[in-house]
């Protein structure tokens, strides 16, 4: 663990919709840059067929345009509420811009190239472009109100009890913009069958938001009474912060750090003065979302494409070496805790991929004798699980990320590791950390179980792209050819 400062300043938790609105800026910036030399082009020689060099000066303009933005986090300090898009920034960072550039094509002898009218014309163009469209786009959504929708989203589950810890957060909402889009306290009462199902039922709407920060202020005793549903809020994606009644003093924080036996990710830190254990971070924080979805789309389209001989020879020897169909859909637990359909091809006799009437999942082991002999073959390989590249373009999974476990083996994981359900805070995989680093298989021992959700759990608070591209490279190495595989 960390430390807490002693200050109150954890109110720094972004929301996605805004952090997607200062995506769509950037790009608009570059789009703004393309126009002015458009429009300075007309102006300056009277058409509208632009040279091409036209735009590749453009490039490096923007370039430098850009990396003075981010240098000066112009980009992560706007102030929507009173409309001012950091216009000051804005205007020194495209001034530096083509200052920086003129500059140099005057130093390398390749300014008698461009002409200075047109160059006027663009900074002129620029700022009067990039200003105009920021105020307009403020002023839109100060009008509609969007601008709440935008402030991050907070969430509290408390016990009666530790009302005075929601009091104190509803007293920071305003001066730290933000807001509380849902409060649920925990029923006093147990035997109120009414007031059970009303938590459960808010408890489960407030999974389905996606808060950007859940806050949880419960009692140990409330705790106690409603385990299994304060373990599943850990599945949710949102920074989780969970109140301690321990000083906020460091001394006292250090006691505690030294005395915790989770692997959990945890950190101190001060809210509305008071004393929170940090337990989660936003997965996959900022604009990582929609940059692994991308990468999920792109990918996922091509291997299906380039697989699809594959899958369709596959297909054929399923069905001439076994009656059946050939694929098999099993419910598993997805993002969020979310039951999921997934595909694989079939690999077992048919009659077996039935859980039964008891709903128990028998997991495969090695010399299976309900396993096919062509089966054997596709699940030694892992090319039993190519169809859940269907699954990925329809956003239901990823190509890389925890493996997804089917919803009857809940039991056995979460009675092994108390921190299981936090694997479900990104979409799960098919492949992953745990895979290719040989935790794959039967899960028969404590060993197991723990090793392979200590490995999804690294790789949700490591993720990047460069990482996903190396667990599918060794995916590709060694994951098709596992010796626990079976």
């Amino acid at each position: 663990m960390k430390k807490a400062t002693q200050t109150d300043n954890y109110f720094h938790i972004y929301s996605r919709r805004r952090l997607l609105i200062r995506d769509v800026m950037v790009l608009c910036d570059g789009v703004v840059f393309v126009l002015a030399a458009t429009i300075s082009y007309y102006l300056r020689f009277g058409t509208l067929d632009t040279h091409y060099t036209t735009y590749l000066y453009v490039v490096p303009i923007w370039t430098l345009y850009f990396l003075f933005m981010i240098s000066t986090r112009a980009y992560t300090k706007l102030d929507l509420n009173i409309l001012r898009f950091g216009i000051v920034r804005l205007t020194a960072a495209t001034i530096f811009s083509f200052a920086l550039f003129f500059s140099v094509s005057y130093f390398t002898k390749s300014s008698t190239e461009i002409s200075r009218l047109w160059m006027g014309y663009n900074i002129a163009t620029c700022l009067l472009l990039l200003t105009a469209y920021r105020f307009v786009f403020g002023y839109i959504l100060y009008k509609t109100r969007l601008l709440e929708k935008l402030q991050p989203a907070f969430a509290v589950v408390y016990s009666k009890s530790h009302s005075n810890v929601l009091s104190a957060i509803e007293s920071k909402k305003d001066s730290h913009r933000f807001n509380i889009v849902k409060k649920i306290e925990v029923p006093v009462n147990v035997t109120d069958q009414n007031a059970l199902n009303y938590f459960e039922e808010n408890i489960l709407l407030l999974r389905r938001s996606v808060p950007d920060a859940l806050i949880i202020a419960i009692s140990d005793h409330d705790r106690a009474q409603f385990t299994d549903i304060i373990a599943a809020l850990s599945a949710m994606p949102s920074e989780i912060l969970e109140f301690s009644s321990l000083s906020a003093d460091s001394s006292n924080l250090g006691a505690s750090i030294t005395t915790s036996s989770s692997d959990q990710f945890r950190e101190w830190v001060v809210v509305a003065g008071l004393p929170f254990v940090r337990t989660a971070v936003q997965p996959l924080s900022a604009r990582a979302w929609w940059m692994k979805r991308l990468e999920d789309v792109v990918l996922g389209v091509l291997l299906l494409i380039l697989l699809s001989p594959v899958m369709l020879l596959i297909a054929l020897c399923i069905k001439s070496t076994s009656p059946g169909p050939v694929l098999y859909r099993q419910q598993r637990h997805g993002f969020n805790g979310k039951e999921i359909p997934v595909l694989k091809f079939r690999s077992m006799h048919t009659h077996f991929c039935d859980t039964g009437t008891s709903g128990e999942l028998i997991q495969a082991t090695r010399n299976d004798p309900r396993v096919t002999k062509f089966g054997a073959f596709i699940r030694r390989t892992s090319l039993d699980e190519l169809p859940q590249l269907i699954n990925v373009i329809k956003g239901e999974m990823s190509l890389v990320g925890p493996r997804p476990h089917a919803t009857t083996q809940y039991a056995l994981y979460q009675g092994k590791v108390d921190t299981y359900f936090s694997r479900h805070r990104v979409r799960p995989g098919i492949t992953g950390w745990a895979q290719v680093n040989g935790w794959r298989g039967e899960t028969d021992t404590d060993e197991k179980i723990q090793q392979r959700i200590a490995y999804d759990l690294y790789y949700i608070r490591h993720w990047s792209i460069w990482f996903d591209l190396r667990i599918l490279f060794l995916t590709v190495l060694s994951g098709f050819a596992n010796k626990n595989a079976f």
